[in-house]
């Protein structure tokens, strides 16, 4: 990047966000995370459908938009917002009815266990391959996307939530998606080369895969790299684990990759300081440091501004569909420690202290 001064579109889109609401309430809301995501300089958020209770019925999926359109006006937001519509081995006929609506993108797939537990703290999944073959043929059919949280449950209770974990998830599902060419796929929050590998390889055959990239995989890793060290390393747990230092690193080379299939996601997902401690679960705030961690790395490798232009808003809005007006806005870059809470301080940020190049528009 040239100088101090940067151009930013209007529209930037956080792909993948854990907007809580309804009975997680008290860990964040949609209207909530719609202003950090602002304080962020995101305006168009995709909310993940594992909510309590999940957004897997019609009923549920219209409460949430319900939520969402509430608090859109209450934030005075002009930007539509958008959901991801929740899997199960028993909702393919629901699914399909979820995907008329336009407020909702594409599928989410959670693998589920043998035990019946998912991979993540989220109430739902799919065992059965059967139903992901249903799944990748109603995406031909859509033109909408199926989305994957890659980690295989039963090499987890073998080992835990390995790289071999995640990448035998990503192979599992690219190897059957090779019958559904039409189909469009997210590999979601990847995490180490050999899953990056993976879908490198299925973009240059032609399969129609996009590699979700988060901030928190490229700014932490399991060494330690960027953590608070007055914070409990709990508060840098999430799913899937961050990885060793040389896997972060050629996650940042993938920053440079122009072509269409590279995305960014917040991966927001919060829980109370309790929750956190108490039950390790996984999960990072992250959506006012998204951008802000592009633009410091794109300094650090040479990124330049027309690719960080791809990687907040072009990319995502051509393979998820989503309209976008074209404007763009002059941007100073201000270097400053992350001091910026979630939910009122509910919320242990984990990013606190990280130096940051944020966003200031010129006026």
């Amino acid at each position: 990047m040239i100088g101090e001064t940067i151009i930013l579109p209007s529209n930037i889109i956080d792909t993948h966000c854990h907007g809580r609401d309804m009975q997680q309430a008290y860990k964040t809301t949609v209207a909530r995370t719609l202003f950090e995501a602002r304080q962020g300089k995101i305006t168009t958020s995709i909310f993940m459908p594992n909510t309590s209770p999940p957004i897997i019925d019609i009923e549920t999926l219209e409460k949430y938009l319900s939520i969402i359109d509430d608090a859109v006006v209450s934030r005075s937001i002009k930007s539509k917002q958008y959901v991801y519509f929740g899997a199960t081995d028993m909702n393919l006929s629901v699914c399909r009815e979820a995907l008329k609506n336009p407020a909702v993108v594409g599928i989410k797939i959670y693998p589920l266990g043998k035990s019946g537990k998912t991979v993540t703290t989220g109430t739902i999944g799919v065992a059965k391959n059967i139903m992901i073959l249903h799944l990748l043929n109603l995406s031909e059919i859509s033109g909408k996307l199926i989305a994957f949280h890659c980690d295989d449950p039963e090499i987890i209770v073998l080992e835990g939530n390995t790289i071999r974990a995640e990448a035998a998830y990503v192979e599992k599902i690219l190897t059957m998606a090779l019958d559904f060419p039409r189909a469009k796929i997210v590999i979601c929050h990847v995490s180490c080369i050999q899953s990056a590998l993976l879908v490198i390889k299925a973009q240059r055959i032609g399969m129609q895969v996009a590699l979700e990239l988060c901030p928190h995989y490229l700014w932490f890793d399991a060494d330690g790299k960027n953590w608070n060290p007055e914070l409990d390393p709990v508060f840098y747990h999430c799913y899937n684990n961050l990885r060793p230092r040389e896997h972060r690193k050629f996650l940042m080379s993938l920053l440079l990759d122009n072509g269409p299939f590279v995305i960014i996601g917040s991966d927001n997902a919060p829980h109370t300081k309790e929750e956190k401690i108490e039950n390790r679960f996984g999960g990072l705030p992250s959506n006012q440091e998204m951008v802000a961690v592009v633009l410091t790395l794109a300094r650090q490798i040479g990124i330049s501004n027309q690719q960080v232009i791809r990687l907040l808003c072009l990319n995502a809005a051509k393979f998820f569909q989503i309209p976008i007006c074209g404007e763009m806005k002059p941007y100073r870059l201000e270097k400053r420690a992350v001091d910026a809470t979630y939910n009122d301080g509910i919320i242990v940020n984990p990013w606190i202290g990280s130096e940051l190049y944020f966003p200031v528009l010129v006026k």
